[in-house]
């Protein structure tokens, strides 16, 4: 059958014969296509909530976010093999005749493991570490950020508008080598959020600058019972809301 098309192909003209080699080419890629298997979706995080607070002279962050850890993901935290989720935030400046300026990147580490001999669960970001009993309490716990302090005044001008986005993931980087073999495969292992995207319109008026600390006393005060404890008043993991905000890292969920 081939032999009997060939002579009459060579009587067509030269451009079609051209044509019709790409059409076949073309069909071969679309079965190609269709046959290799695609590869796994990421499952979702959604995020609820996000915005930004001006406190002490810059601007802090919070955000909520919602997922159930897939039943792989809990298998590795109860064999010890900690999980590494990433909370990123980009603010960026528009330009109409350039590329945007991307003003300002900042990503926050949330370490999730779980310590076999106390039997407890550990959700540990910036040097603090919270235990918990149970897993969901530790990932409810992860959903939701407070006060987390992503840039300063001076990274914005008073009347402009920017954009600001923000995202989580897991981060696979982190995992051992065999189990990043398993997150190219698995989609349970592919855990991320779309980039939430809102806009942040920077007051005209300068906000005002954070209050210059008091001198010390020239008397000796005695501490209160918080700080005779060895405690600090600010301590706590995402608790104060007023301009010590910025200390703060996460809060826990309501």
């Amino acid at each position: 059958m081939t032999a009997f098309l060939r002579p009459s192909l060579q009587l067509l003209p030269a451009r079609f014969r051209q044509m019709l080699h790409r059409l076949s080419a073309l069909c071969v890629l679309g079965m190609l296509c269709l046959l290799w298997p695609t590869l796994p979706s990421a499952q979702t995080i959604e995020i609820n909530r996000a915005q930004l607070e001006y406190a002490d002279g810059g601007w802090n962050l919070s955000a909520d976010f919602d997922f159930d850890l897939p039943g792989n993901l809990e298998d590795a935290v109860n064999k010890g093999i900690p999980l590494y989720f990433l909370v990123e935030f980009e603010l960026i400046r528009p330009r109409w005749y350039w590329f945007d300026d991307h003003a300002v990147s900042a990503t926050r580490v949330v370490r999730l493991s779980y310590h076999p001999l106390t039997r407890q669960y550990r959700v540990s970001t910036g040097g603090l570490q919270v235990p918990f009993s149970r897993l969901k309490d530790a990932v409810d716990f992860m959903q939701h950020v407070r006060g987390w302090r992503v840039f300063e005044q001076r990274a914005v001008k008073a009347g402009e508008t920017v954009q600001a986005e923000v995202r989580m993931r897991l981060d696979v980087t982190q995992l051992p080598k065999p189990f990043q073999i398993n997150a190219v495969n698995t989609r349970d292992w592919n855990l991320s959020s779309d980039w939430k995207r809102f806009n942040l319109a920077v007051p005209n008026e300068p906000l005002p600058a954070p209050a210059p600390a008091a001198p010390p006393a020239s008397t000796p005060v005695s501490p209160p019972a918080s700080q005779a404890s060895g405690l600090s008043p600010n301590s706590g993991w995402g608790m104060s809301a007023g301009p010590s905000s910025a200390g703060s890292l996460l809060a826990p969920a309501k």
